[in-house]
This record gives C-alpha cells, sequence and structure tokens, in this order.
C-alpha cells in the first residue's frame, strides 16, 4: 500500500517540524505552497518534503485542494489531506493499514479539534475517484463508484490551532457556494451559523431555510433547533423538542432543561434532565456539539438535585462524574469527600 500525505501551505513554518515528524511514516509527502514570504518551503524542503507551488484565482478552498491533491502521484493508493496546523498521534500508519480492507474507499477517524470539540473526520480517501467541493467548507465527494466508509478510533488527527488566532468567516465565499448548490443542505447549515456566529440578523430566517431542505445531518439540524430556541425565544420550547426528535442522543437540550428546572427550585425536574443529559455518550460528539453539555454541568446539577432530594448515593456517583469530566475544579472533588464524610457519619453506629 502506497500512502501520500498532502497539504496547502501559506506562511507556515512555525508548524513544519511538528507536521512532518508526525507524518514521517508516509510513502509521499507533497505540500502545494500558495505565495508563502517566510521559510515555510525551505523548511519543507530540508526535511525532504516535495513542495509545489500555485494558487487560484480567484480564491476558492476546493479548487485549491484539488490543486494540491492534483500533485500527488497516480500511483498511490491512499491519499491523505493533513494541514499544516495538524498532525497524527504515533502509530497512525499501522491503524490505517489494518483498517484498509478490499474495497476501502474513506476512512473516519477521531478528530480532535480542541480540547473540548472532537468529532469523526473524513480527510483519509482512497487516492482516485474523489475531488473537493465547496468554494468554502470545502467537502471530500466521490465521483467515481459507490462509498464504503470504514470508522475506526487508533488513528488520530489533532489541530493545534495558534492561540489567539481569529479564523475570518468569507460569507462571501458561503454566499457563493449556496448558489452555486441551491440544494445543498449543508452549506446552507455553514452560511446559518456564520451569520450566527458574527450576531448577523439573517441567522435566524437562514437556519429556517435551511430546516425545510431535504438532508442535512442529524446534528447539524439538532444544532440548528437549539440555535432557533435562543434567537426566537417566543417558540423557544417547540424549537428544543424539534432538536430532541432530530438527534436524542445528544445532550444539550436534556442539560439546558436540567439547568432551567434547578433555577426554578424544581430538583425533581432538574435530576431527571440531568440524568438525561449524562446518559448521552461521549461519542456523539461532533463539529456542530457545544462542549459545555458534555461537560462538569450536568453532573454537578445532578448531584446538588440527589443531594437535595435526599439520594446521597446518587448524589456521591454524579460529585464523581463531576470531578472526573473537570478535575481542574477542585470543588467538585471538595463535594465527592464532604459527601462520603456525612455518608459515614450518618451510617450505622455500633
Amino acid at each position: 500500500m502506497k500512502i501520500a500525505i498532502y497539504a496547502l501551505a501559506k506562511n507556515e513554518s512555525a508548524n513544519v517540524a511538528r507536521w512532518e515528524e508526525s507524518c514521517r511514516d508516509a510513502d509521499v509527502r507533497v505540500v502545494t505552497d500558495t505565495g508563502s514570504t517566510d521559510d515555510t518551503v525551505a523548511l519543507l524542503e530540508a526535511a525532504g518534503v516535495l513542495v509545489a507551488r500555485g494558487a487560484p484565482i480567484p480564491w476558492r478552498w476546493d479548487d485549491a485542494h484539488n490543486l494540491s491533491l492534483m500533485h500527488v502521484p497516480a500511483d498511490v493508493d491512499v491519499a491523505i489531506r493533513l494541514d499544516l496546523d495538524e498532525a497524527f498521534d504515533p502509530g497512525w500508519r499501522e491503524a490505517l493499514e489494518r483498517a484498509w480492507v478490499d474495497g476501502t474507499t474513506r476512512l473516519h477517524y477521531p478528530y480532535h479539534w480542541s480540547a473540548d470539540v472532537r468529532f469523526y473526520g473524513d480527510r483519509v480517501h482512497a487516492r482516485h475517484g474523489h475531488r473537493w467541493q465547496g468554494a468554502t467548507h470545502e467537502g471530500l465527494v466521490c465521483w467515481d463508484g459507490e462509498e464504503k466508509v470504514v470508522r475506526i478510533d487508533d488513528l488520530v488527527i489533532r489541530h493545534h490551532r495558534e492561540p489567539g488566532k481569529v479564523h475570518k468567516s468569507d460569507l462571501t465565499l458561503l454566499r457563493q457556494a449556496c448558489r452555486e448548490n441551491p440544494a445543498d443542505a449543508r452549506m446552507h447549515w455553514y452560511l446559518a451559523r456564520e451569520l450566527d456566529t458574527d450576531g448577523n440578523e439573517e441567522a435566524a430566517a437562514a437556519y429556517e431555510r435551511y430546516l425545510q431542505m431535504a438532508g442535512g445531518s442529524p446534528h447539524e439540524r439538532a444544532h440548528a433547533c437549539r440555535r432557533l430556541s435562543r434567537l426566537r425565544p417566543e417558540r423557544a420550547d417547540l424549537h428544543a423538542l424539534a432538536a430532541v426528535w432530530n438527534s436524542p442522543h445528544e445532550p444539550e437540550v436534556y442539560a439546558s432543561l436540567a439547568g432551567k428546572a434547578w433555577g426554578m427550585k424544581d430538583a425533581v425536574g432538574a435530576l431527571y434532565w440531568a440524568r438525561r443529559a449524562l446518559a448521552c455518550s461521549d461519542q456523539n460528539r461532533t463539529h456542530s456539539s457545544e462542549p459545555w453539555a458534555y461537560g462538569a454541568i450536568p453532573a454537578d446539577i445532578a448531584y446538588s438535585a440527589a443531594y437535595e432530594l435526599g439520594l446521597h448515593d446518587e448524589a456521591i456517583t454524579h460529585a464523581r462524574e463531576a470531578a472526573k469530566r473537570d478535575p481542574a475544579d477542585h470543588r467538585h472533588a471538595g463535594n465527592v469527600a464532604a459527601l462520603v464524610r456525612m455518608k459515614s457519619e450518618d451510617g450505622p453506629k455500633p
């Protein structure tokens, strides 16, 4: 099996060493430089990376990545887009070779965008039969044959975003992508999300248009409903229920309802909804997830509500879960110790 890594680069000198070290096990590494003015090219070439040059005019991300893919030799079996601010965990090649059975066209693998945001990526693909599509938020599409996707957990890619770096959203490219593919629900979701992030008053209407379209993933549709529950407060409950209907295995709505109930001093309701949130698997995280709902907050509410209701054993369980989810907050460990001490003191006496 011949494996190639490909990427775009522009002024990425700070990332070269980590990137090239992580992917040395590849047979081919080719980077398309789009106009660096620092020593990115020199560092890559010194590390034995093949450097090509070029950039589409006008700029579009799909054209740029397709140009980068074109520089991958034709005899490669598996191509991996690994951006310069990303890196593999060790052992990636062995994991890929174990998983890539006959007929495989793409792998889904754990992608750690940040400490809080993790989901399954899809940029490990057969060299032939794929291309990038979309002016921005480009997606990899199969245009030749049928996809056979294999999901694995032991090939991990981590994103190493520069601290303080602000990602510039490009609404011009997103609007263009939606004009080109008016039935592409995924692109309309990205447009609505960018408008929402920018505080644009068009966001609510954009989410509503998206939800009227066919397609879209359950996670993205649930995210749109959750956002509408805040942007359209007069219909908040209806949108919250729609979010649960679209993706009942995500904790955000349950955690929000638990917090709302606890704020109203409704311990029974708070415990019920917090339990629902805690029952959601961390494996359901996607790029549309809200990290706080997977953190300590639901467990903290469950602990408090259970204690209020006299369910001390359950309170200890939830307090321990809160400490596990957020070990940096020593308050949770203190709650565990206090509960265990109280249970011991209240236990049967000889």
